[in-house]
């Protein structure tokens, strides 16, 4: 019986250390809206005209009703830093029954210059949402 009691006791603990592991919410606030990582990197072929870069928007739960977020690309004081990139929706609207929606930077490898950070921004448009940021590093290959 002793035996029964250890097995169980441990089957028990195991599947509450695997619950407990489980939480991918964890790093969010409840109502987030925004990108999915704060950083990222890109290699590109410098010897294309165009490329595109596709940019993930999530929630963290789902609503009954569509939300709507602003994207913009932070030009920096700089000339020429930032115009190597132009975003294919400045508005991005998640479905209501989605938790995230897709949306595509078009960059330009010839006006990029190597090691340059675009910064987009991402603003909910209702009461309470946080910005949230994305920094893509530009890397040719």
């Amino acid at each position: 019986m002793k035996r029964f009691y250890f097995q169980a006791t441990g089957v028990l603990l195991v599947s509450l250390l695997l619950m407990a592991c489980n939480d991918d919410k964890k790093n969010y606030p409840k109502d987030y809206v925004g990108f999915e990582h704060s950083v990222q990197s890109y290699s590109y072929n410098k010897n294309n005209k165009e490329e595109t870069i596709t940019v993930k928007i999530i929630a963290i739960e789902k609503q009954k009703e569509d939300r709507e977020v602003k994207l913009s690309v932070n030009r920096s004081a700089k000339p020429n830093i930032g115009a190597g990139c132009k975003l294919t929706d400045e508005r991005l609207i998640i479905k209501a029954g989605k938790k995230e929606a897709k949306t595509t930077l078009t960059l330009f490898p010839e006006k990029a210059i190597k090691g340059e950070i675009i910064q987009i921004t991402c603003t909910p448009q209702w009461k309470g949402g946080e910005t949230s940021k994305l920094s893509i590093e530009l890397m040719p290959k």
